[in-house]
This record gives structure tokens, C-alpha cells and sequence, in this order.
């Protein structure tokens, strides 16, 4: 019944903050009940089980009194506290869905979707030009220099996917001596940076692992680098020392070694070079905003815009307009809309229930917020769970099912294994654009996955208004979450949680 109302308060709750409050409520009661549903099995059922007989079935409530009445006291605070939510319930309109929509059921057939495509999803239109200007400069020998390129834009306007269609052209290939790929984010260490570098390098030392100190670290990779042209892409830099900490660590020997920088911010790619002008990425105009929206949403790629259907075509004009030209939030609205029916009503009932701001920035995180809201309830525990890992890391597939069979996300029965069935849920998630391949396994499954920046942030913030999972980093306040009961947390590295909450 709880599951029932959460779902119909779900539909609402970007148009009444009270609802919003109502649900978080519910969840909140919901693992009181898990709680005392766990003691029960543990602390006072369990004990029946190591024992056989009447007698030990009327000594356990005896033998520990004080547990006994702890977990009456809390069954009865949550009875008074579901007559509370229960009369809000009906003061706020919000209906028993359970019985309207369908909910996931291990006696139902699970959903199976078919494999991937082999088109890569983060592919966006309008690259083509963008690719080929940057790598004219990077393959210039007029510069002789250690020359240091930059791109620049924000979150989601698709500089990682530019960087990687340059990285792996055939041209650099020719020309470079060694190419070397580091995804930095906004947490980095130096001496990590320079071992992979090295490793990048030297791909036996990788399995040696050795104890190195960064001094020895720093002469290595001089010698690694020493009379060889080099390309170095460093994607996702977020702060202004980080190239100044590797730039006495790299070789300069006017052969023309390149470093390709891509961020958000603009001061940084200015200080990484102030000779040569960022490369500023550009929004996508209506065409191919088009473009993609038709090409990601209807599977049949039609040659031009004007042949896509007129009445399709009225309403994708107002989503575009909306996502602003940014690749990312066209490519995730597009997923919502390619599981829709292909009629403008259906389309129209997308555009009306987006929640959107003037900010670009904020309209694409409308867009992935819609997108999570979109997932069924059985998916959304395994989405918010990828919050855990740290930002830019490669995610084991087999890892992170393992982890959702462990958490009781995969119901009990129905077809096929837990794994199976865990291996479902994680292919519908990356075909709803939330989750990206980053590695496949020879059968062509999913081997490695990751999520995006801006995903990543949206599953965050939700996953806290949830309570669902807390993360935990340097520059977050004690203050902020020391009242705060947390069902789960994360601490990314270097960085210790508060030690005055309360982990439930």
C-alpha cells in the first residue's frame, strides 16, 4: 500500500513541495518498519531458530525483556506515525496508484530489452568541424613548442566526446609518439597522475605496481617521455594548479608535444597557455538539434529534417528549444521519448511535465531529473546506487549487480537468475541513457559502465532528498548533516564523514 501511494505522490511531486515533504515522510517510516522487520528476525525470531520446543518459544521474550519492549515501543511509535502520514495522505489528494499502474512483480514477466546498438549513444551531431579545426593546431609544427590546447564548455555540451573522437584519429596516430588519455575530475592527486602517465607509457610496470616516490616518480617519466612527441589529454580539469603541478614534469624539447586540456572553466584553460585561445565549444543550432533528437528517439534515421513528420516535428521544435542546443540534454530527452508512443500527444505530455529554468545549465538538469523520475520504482534504487563510486570511475558491471543482489534490490523469483534479472535492470538503464558502456565483453555485453558528470550530480542531490544515500566530500559542512539520519553514506577519498550523525 506504502509502495502504492509512493508512486501516485511521485507523479506529483514537482508541482507541490508538500507532497515532496509527504513522500520523504513515508520513506523515512518505511525504513523504521525494515528496521524493526530486521530486529525481529535477528534479535528475537532468530534465537527460536537455535532452539526447538514450546518452552524455548515462551523463555526468548523473557530471556531478553529489554528488546522485547524496545521493538514494541518502536512498533507502536510507527503505527502512531502512519495515522499521521495516513490523514496527510488524504489532506494532500494523494491516491493508492497500486492498483492503476503496473508495479514489478517476480511473477511477472521481466522486462528484456533488446541489445544495444552498436552506435555509440554519446556520438553528437555538429562535431565534424570542431574535430578537424583542433586537430590542424595540434598537428602544426610551426609551434615547436610544448603547446597546450584547450576546450572549453559546460557540463554536457559534449567535450570528453570531442576529445575522444580527436584522440582516436588516425592523423595523431601518424604523427605522435605516444598518446596518453587522463580523466582528472574534480579530485585529483599528482603522484596518481604521473603513475598513470607512466603506466600509459610503460604498460609493464602497470602490473608491477611498484612503490615509487614522486621524485623518482618526476625523473621516470622524463626519461619515459625523453625524445618522443607526445599528445596528453587531461579531460575534466576543474582547477588552475593542476597543469602547474605537471608541467616541470614533462619534457619540452621543441618537437612539437602537445597537451589537450578540456573544462568547464575558462579561467583554467587560459592559465594552462596564455598564447593560444581556448577553443570555446558552441551549442547545437535547430538542425541539428533536430537531427539528434530524431536520430536518438526514432530508430529509422531519416536523410534530412524536413522529411521527418510534420506533427512530430511541431513538438520536437518546442523540446529543443527547451534543452537550449545542449547535446547531452537532447541525447537523455531523446531516450524518454524513443520509450514513448510516436504521436505529438505523447510528445506533448513530455514537454508539459518538464520543470524548466532560464539557466542552460539548470534546463538539462531538469531534463536528467525527468529522466530519473521516468524509471520505474524497481530501477530507481539501482540507479541512485552508482552515487557510491567515485566520480569518472569505471564501474564493474559484475561488481555493481553483485552489490544490488546484496542490498535486496533484485525481487525473489521469477525467471531466471538473481543475476539474470539483476543484468536486465542494468541494460534497460543503459538504454535510457543513464548509465554509459565504457568497456564491452566478448559476448557484447556491458563489462564496464560509468555515468556522467551531470547525471552523477542529479543522482546525488536525489539520492540525499531521499535520503537514499549520502555522499560525503572535503568541502561539504559538518553542520549540514550532523542532525541528518543517513541510511547510507559515502566518503570520496581523502575525506572523513562527520562523526556526530546517525547511520540508520
Amino acid at each position: 500500500m506504502i509502495k502504492g501511494f509512493l508512486e501516485d505522490a511521485n507523479s506529483k511531486r514537482n508541482r507541490n513541495p508538500a507532497v515532496k515533504r509527504w513522500m520523504n515522510e513515508v520513506r523515512e517510516v518505511a525504513y523504521r518498519i525494515e528496521d524493526a522487520i530486521d530486529t525481529f528476525l535477528v534479535d528475537i525470531e532468530g534465537n527460536r531458530a537455535k532452539n526447538f520446543g514450546v518452552w524455548s518459544k515462551l523463555v526468548t521474550p523473557i530471556k531478553k525483556p529489554f528488546k522485547v519492549k524496545k521493538l514494541v515501543d518502536e512498533i507502536k511509535a510507527i503505527r502512531s506515525t502512519l495515522d499521521t502520514i495516513s490523514q496527510l495522505r488524504t489532506d494532500l489528494g494523494i491516491s493508492d496508484a497500486s492498483g492503476s499502474s503496473p508495479q514489478f512483480d517476480g511473477q511477472l514477466e521481466l522486462f528484456r530489452p533488446a541489445r544495444p546498438s552498436d552506435v555509440d549513444d554519446s556520438e553528437v551531431i555538429g562535431l565534424d568541424r570542431d574535430k578537424n579545426e583542433i586537430i590542424t593546431q595540434l598537428l602544426d609544427t610551426n609551434i615547436s613548442r610544448r603547446a597546450v590546447l584547450s576546450i572549453v564548455g559546460m557540463g554536457g555540451l559534449g567535450k570528453t566526446t570531442l576529445a575522444q573522437k580527436i584522440y582516436k584519429s588516425v592523423e595523431l596516430e601518424r604523427h605522435f609518439d605516444r598518446l596518453i588519455w587522463l580523466s582528472i575530475s574534480q579530485k585529483f592527486d599528482v603522484q596518481i597522475l604521473l603513475r598513470e602517465i607512466i603506466f600509459s607509457v610503460e604498460p609493464n610496470m602497470r602490473k608491477e605496481n611498484p612503490t615509487i616516490s614522486q621524485e623518482e616518480l618526476t625523473r621516470k617519466l622524463k626519461e619515459s617521455l625523453t625524445q618522443r612527441r607526445y599528445l596528453i589529454v587531461l579531460d575534466d580539469v576543474w582547477r588552475i594548479d593542476l597543469w602547474e603541478s605537471l608541467r616541470t614534469t614533462l619534457p619540452d624539447e621543441n618537437n612539437a608535444s602537445r597537451v589537450l586540456i578540456t573544462t568547464r572553466i575558462l579561467d583554467v584553460a587560459k592559465a594552462a597557455d596564455g598564447e593560444l585561445i581556448p577553443y570555446k565549444l558552441r551549442f547545437l543550432d535547430e538542425d541539428e538539434s533536430l537531427t539528434l533528437l530524431f536520430r536518438k528517439a526514432i530508430p529509422i534515421r531519416e536523410p534530412r529534417v524536413e522529411h521527418y513528420r510534420a506533427d512530430l516535428n511541431k513538438v520536437a521544435k518546442k523540446l529543443i528549444e527547451k534543452c537550449g542546443g545542449l547535446p547531452l540534454a537532447l541525447i537523455v530527452l531523446s531516450s524518454i521519448l524513443s520509450r514513448k508512443e510516436r504521436t505529438s500527444d505523447a510528445w506533448q505530455r513530455v514537454h508539459d511535465t518538464l520543470d524548466w529554468h532560464d539557466e542552460r545549465a539548470k534546463r538539462c538538469s531538469e531534463v536528467l531529473l525527468l529522466s530519473y523520475v521516468d524509471l520505474p520504482n524497481y530501477l530507481k534504487p539501482c540507479f541512485l546506487y552508482f552515487v557510491s563510486f567515485p566520480e569518472d570511475h569505471q564501474i564493474s558491471a559484475k561488481h555493481v549487480i553483485r552489490m544490488w543482489i546484496a542490498e535486496e534490490f533484485i525481487p525473489r523469483g521469477g525467471h531466471g537468475t538473481m543475476e539474470e534479472r539483476a543484468q536486465d535492470f542494468l541494460e534497460e538503464l543503459l538504454q535510457r541513457g543513464l548509465v554509459q558502456v565504457i568497456e564491452k565483453s566478448w559476448d557484447g555485453k556491458c563489462k564496464k559502465c560509468g555515468v556522467h558528470d551531470l547525471v552523477r550530480d542529479m543522482a546525488i542531490h536525489e539520492a540525499r532528498e531521499e535520503n537514499f544515500f549520502t555522499v560525503f566530500t572535503k568541502e561539504d559542512d559538518e553542520i549540514q548533516f550532523s542532525a541528518q539520519k543517513v541510511r547510507r553514506a559515502s566518503a570520496m577519498l581523502q575525506c572523513s564523514p562527520p562523526t556526530n550523525f546517525g547511520i540508520h
